[in-house]
């Protein structure tokens, strides 16, 4: 992890292809392997098939549709033993005394050297003919020598329809069982090519689904320092957006590049077993297209890395806005800050347009180098045709095994950027996984005998979240169960970070917290926290309905609810709703009051009944009437629990058992609320202050 933070930079600037990422990754892809496996055959199956289907074609080419013989003129002993040459007893036939009829496409099969041999022993006559039985001949075209009538391949035309649909319905049988073969082939292909897309996708997908529990699973269990370093909105996008480039490099990436691979090597070597001069030609290309790819490639990485920054930038400052529409609107401050959206929102559009360009060069530029490979295939293969060297099926099969290869070469390079993003992704992500909890469960944990009592003790605490910068100095006091303290003092005094500590959301630098005589540190933290019960001052809704914001996970009968509810006077706005407890809240219950936020959170803590309270300036948001509604709730609440209050309200804590004046991070004062005036400190001038106008 860079910077010391996950968070350090929205720059891209991963590597392609980074093995310690990918072996952290197949952690994750590892329990599906059985998918995996599945696919990989699927996969081998679509491309055994796609390298064979140009093979079909050449077949069906040279065997049936162009079935070409040239005369070769030799030795009665030479033409015996060029005969002797094909156990097929199809490709060399004899023709007159010294004459063989040699197929084309034979003189191809042959290995170079016996080509040369056989060329030299005798006159291999350029013209080519098409062959069929003597007794077939209508005298307008060819000539019949022995048992066979040659018809010159440019005088096929000649024949009569008819007469030629007769002679040459064994090619139309040969060229309709290949067609059938073909079609066979072309579903199985389909079929193999979409296991191959689904169930690859499948494995993705819940590969996707483990980390992305995994890794909100961890993040739950980070402690809240981690949260206070890092914004939450970007840990959102590590939770969507960078788990999502992770799916798109195993949807658009992974599907396709072993099987891209494998056709690019299958298709140079089926291309040199055909003919090695011209597969050799076919890839003069090559290294012009990679010249061009590596020069895209960094090119596309500028490009592709200020798009993501910039979009990040984008979507920061919309969600910021967004949050804070209200003191937008207040301010009056809507055309700024839509100048200020417009001005990024242009850069990310000139970015997007760079990167359009690129890719718009790179295209055409990809297309040219691969249409002149097969210009040059062409070309080449076309003189090789007319000297006799190769096939017209086998030209072109060539030529559909050269665009074969080019097509995945050209697909491998717009995929460098997604794996490159991909990879930055992972690092990102992996680097939350890899920030471990500063909370840490304890080895051997103890529970308090009988069960959580709520006696609750601080010792000679000291705690601070920047080092060097205390906000607790030496902190002591305890409080009994049942009773209740309050805690009173300046803002920044360090009264909410007594009540962090006490949740354990976070550990002190020194000194102990205890729960009935047990360090926190020695309690399992769901124990420490099944037993404590918290209203902050900001009341916080979750989407749901009232009754699940209540209940909030707690198996609690509509009845228990309702009684909550109606203990802290809740039940009187609600039962008002459309829809009663069911009426499900907008997000942060924004159709809610700040009061009736409140409210709802107070019957939260009841309905959870909690062995210790904690009011964190909890009634600061309520009106007077509803106040005095809310004071007899609590004091109910209270009874028979460990009360904890932090107020600036005094009006509120008047009733505790003891009372501490915090400043600065130290217990100045401690007392009830009468010894407290009567010693005429702190408390009685911060008591003269709210009470003056009375």
């Amino acid at each position: 992890m860079r910077g010391g933070s996950p968070f350090s930079s929205d720059y891209v600037d991963g590597k392609a292809y980074d093995a310690r990422m990918v072996r952290r990754l197949l952690r994750y892809v590892t329990p599906h392997r059985k998918l995996i496996f599945l696919a990989m055959l699927f996969m081998l199956v679509s491309t055994l098939l796609e390298l064979a289907l140009p093979y079909i074609s050449k077949v069906g080419i040279d065997r049936y549709l162009a079935r070409l013989y040239q005369v070769f003129d030799t030795t009665s002993a030479v033409a015996d033993s060029v005969i002797a040459m094909d156990p097929a007893g199809s490709d060399f036939l004899p023709l007159d005394r010294g004459s063989v009829l040699i197929r084309k496409a034979a003189l191809e099969d042959l290995d170079r050297e016996s080509r040369e041999a056989l060329v030299a022993s005798g006159t291999l006559h350029p013209e080519t003919y098409y062959l069929f039985p003597a007794e077939t001949s209508t005298g307008e075209t060819g000539e019949v020598r022995g048992e066979y009538w040659l018809v010159p391949e440019s005088e096929l035309s000649r024949v009569p329809p008819a007469t030629l649909v007769r002679i040459r319905h064994p090619d139309m049988v040969g060229i309709a069982r290949l067609a059938l073969l073909a079609g066979l082939l072309i579903l199985i292909g389909l079929a193999a090519g979409y296991g191959h897309v689904v169930t690859l996708g499948i494995a993705g997908q819940r590969s996707m689904y483990d980390l992305r529990t995994s890794l909100f699973r961890h993040i739950q269990r980070l402690s809240l320092s981690f949260f206070d370093r890092n914004p939450v909105g970007r840990l959102v996008t590590r939770v969507t957006n960078d788990i999502e480039a992770l799916n798109e490099m195993f949807t658009a990436v992974l599907v396709n590049l072993v099987k891209d691979l494998l056709l690019v090597f299958g298709t140079i070597v089926i291309l040199f077993l055909l003919n090695a001069e011209l597969a050799l030609a076919s890839l003069v290309v090559v290294p012009v297209f990679a010249a061009a790819s590596v020069f895209f490639r960094k090119k596309a990485r500028g490009a592709y890395r200020e798009v993501r920054r910039l979009l990040a930038s984008l979507n920061s400052r919309l969600a910021e806005d967004l949050s804070g529409i209200k003191v937008i609107q207040v301010f009056r401050k809507e055309a700024a800050r839509r100048d200020e959206y417009r001005e990024t929102n242009l850069e990310y559009f000139s970015a997007n347009m760079r990167q359009l360009v690129i890719f718009g060069v790179f295209r055409p530029i990809v297309m040219i180098i691969a249409h002149t490979g097969i210009a040059i295939v062409l070309v080449y293969g076309g003189f090789g045709v007319i000297g006799g060297a190769l096939t017209l099926g086998a030209l072109v099969a060539f030529l559909s095994y050269v665009r074969q290869m080019f097509q995945p070469i050209s697909d491998m390079s717009e995929k460098y950027n997604i794996m490159q993003g991909a990879m930055a992704a992972a690092e990102r992500i992996f680097g939350i996984v890899d920030t471990a909890p500063v909370i840490v469960e304890p080895a051997s944990p103890e529970s308090p005998p009988g069960g959580v009592r709520g006696e609750v003790e601080f010792r000679n605490v000291c705690f601070s979240y920047v080092p060097g910068k205390p906000v607790l100095r030496n902190v002591s006091f305890s409080v009994r169960p049942g009773r209740s303290v309050a805690l009173v003092g300046p803002t920044g005094a360090g009264k909410t970070s007594i009540i962090s500590l006490l949740c354990r959301f976070y550990d002190p630098d020194s000194g102990e917290i205890l729960l009935d005589g047990i360090d926190l540190r020695e309690l399992r933290t769901d124990t420490l926290r099944r037993s404590i019960a918290i209203v902050l001052q900001d009341a916080f809704i979750f989407s749901r309905s009232i009754e699940e914001n209540v209940r909030l996970g707690k198996r609690l009968s509509s009845e228990e609810v309702a009684r909550a509810s109606d203990m802290v006077q809740a039940s009187g706005f609600v039962e008002r709703l459309p829809s009663g407890f069911s009426e499900v809240m907008a997000e942060r219950g924004a159709t809610l009051s700040t009061g009736q936020k409140q409210l709802i959170c107070f019957a939260r803590a009841l309905a959870h009944d909690p062995r210790v309270l904690i009011l964190d300036e909890a009634t600061s948001s309520v009106d007077p009437s509803t106040e005095k509604l809310i004071q007899e709730a609590i004091r109910t609440l209270m009874r028979g629990r460990t009360s904890i209050v932090v107020a600036h309200r005094l009006s509120t804590i008047q009733s505790a058992d003891e009372i501490l004046v915090i400043d600065d991070g130290r217990i100045l004062e401690r007392g009830n609320h009468q010894e407290l005036l009567a010693s005429r400190g702190i408390y009685y001038n911060l008591y003269l202050l709210q009470y003056a106008r009375a």
